[in-house]
């Protein structure tokens, strides 16, 4: 992914972004009524340019604070419940909500709107004109603050629902293994340097959160290079270790910083280019449904389905672009994403904590049997991973009518 763009989408999903643009949004209308008010009729500044226009925006004021508090403390307290309910991974969705950040960026904007739109009129800033307009604005305030909050309501109804934050994280998998499976020139098709290539040293510790290969194929095209990427998103890197490799006998400064601007670090791993990681946090939700103390056997079964759906359209998607001619990064280089890892990713915990369970057993073999009949690298994967599974679970289970039963489930 460009690095402008992964910065961009990382900011617009602050909830800090949305509400100072709301809240800009609503300060510049407050005082741009008077801006319209020249073209404003003088018969409708006789009828809406009186005191009534003070009244909406006095109310909004003292309601949308109390609103905007109380919409607040409800986030709160659904991070708090995801991150006890799934995983603490999965709970910066819920801020990154959109819907939820519209709510609220549209409660602090129209408290905003108000205050400014009170002063201002206390100032004497508006004729009757400017108050024509401004009553006209607020009613439209009114509409989209009850609009905002009937969707917010809606939302509250289901933004601690654990299915919902499955949904929710199924989705950034899905996108991020769908921009895997189009990244051609990031799939290995080049052959590794060799031994005596110049090593991009990572100039801090952290994750490698996005690595932008377009910036890399203009840079090895400047250097006259091929370039092998050693650390994907999702590698955690300490300072000094490499990042990528040149085909040069030599590399000075300039052309070092030119390749390491490619790569983004942070102190944790994102969704936006590191499937693996959405992976993971789908096992982590199982792994906790299978513990003891939460004994959720339906939730380690709605996991085992939604792997099975995600991994069926990555090597889907990825079938279709290695049948497509031509490589758009032919300078580039790197690692694969193995099969194995993720299925491990997803499935590892349910075999590890669920072998015990006859009905999470089951649909791990089915499941891991439906990956395996298909074509690809996949499918010998899924196979071996099915044995491995299946090993488990006649060892952990106790009874021998379960075991059984499980025997009989597989076709």
């Amino acid at each position: 992914m460009n690095r402008w763009l992964f910065v961009w989408r990382r900011t617009t999903r602050e909830l800090w972004f949305r509400a100072g643009l709301y809240a800009v949004f609503g300060i510049v209308a407050a005082l741009a009524a008077v801006v319209a008010a020249p073209w404003v009729p003088p018969a409708l500044a006789d009828r809406f340019g009186g005191e009534s226009v003070e009244q909406v925006l006095t109310i909004l004021a003292s309601s949308l604070l109390a609103v905007a508090t109380f919409s607040l403390g409800a986030m709160v307290t659904a991070y708090t419940a995801v991150s006890s309910a799934a995983t603490p991974r999965v709970a910066s969705l819920v801020t990154g909500d959109e819907a939820t950040q519209k709510s609220l960026a549209t409660f602090v904007g129209a408290f905003l709107y108000a205050i400014v739109g009170v002063t201002a009129i206390n100032a004497h800033y508006y004729a009757a004109a400017g108050r024509a307009v401004l009553f006209l604005i607020s009613l439209a305030v009114v509409g989209l603050v009850a609009f905002r909050l009937l969707a917010w309501i809606n939302r509250l109804s289901r933004l601690a629902r654990l299915g919902h934050m499955i949904e929710l994280v199924e989705g950034r998998a899905s996108r991020a293994l769908a921009e895997a499976a189009a990244r051609p020139g990031l799939g290995g098709r080049a052959g590794a340097l060799g031994p005596g290539a110049v090593v991009v040293a990572s100039p801090r510790t952290g994750y490698v959160q996005n690595v932008d290969p377009d910036h890399l194929q203009r840079a090895a095209e400047a250097a006259d290079t091929r370039v092998e990427v050693v650390a994907g998103p999702g590698t955690f890197v300490r300072r000094g270790e490499a990042l990528c490799r040149l085909d040069l006998p030599e590399a000075d400064d300039a052309v070092q910083d030119s390749f390491c601007a490619a790569f983004t670090l942070g102190r944790s791993r994102s969704f936006d280019q590191d499937p693996r990681f959405a992976l993971t946090v789908l096992g982590e939700i199982a792994g906790k449904a299978l513990s003891p103390g939460v004994n959720d056997p339906g939730t380690a079964v709605e996991i085992a389905t939604t792997g099975v759906r995600l991994l069926d359209d990555w090597q889907q998607a990825r079938e279709a672009v290695d049948a497509e001619a031509g490589v758009s990064h032919d300078r580039l280089c790197a690692a694969p994403l193995r099969e194995d890892d993720l299925l491990d990713d997803v499935f590892g915990p349910l075999i590890r904590y669920g072998a015990g369970d006859l009905r999470v057993a089951i649909q791990l073999q089915q499941a891991l049997q439906s990956l395996g009949s298909g074509r690809g690298a996949l499918g010998p994967a899924a196979r071996r991973l099915q044995r491995e599974a299946l090993k488990r679970s006649l060892s952990a289970l106790g009874s021998a009518p379960d075991r059984g039963r499980l025997k009989a489930a597989i076709p």
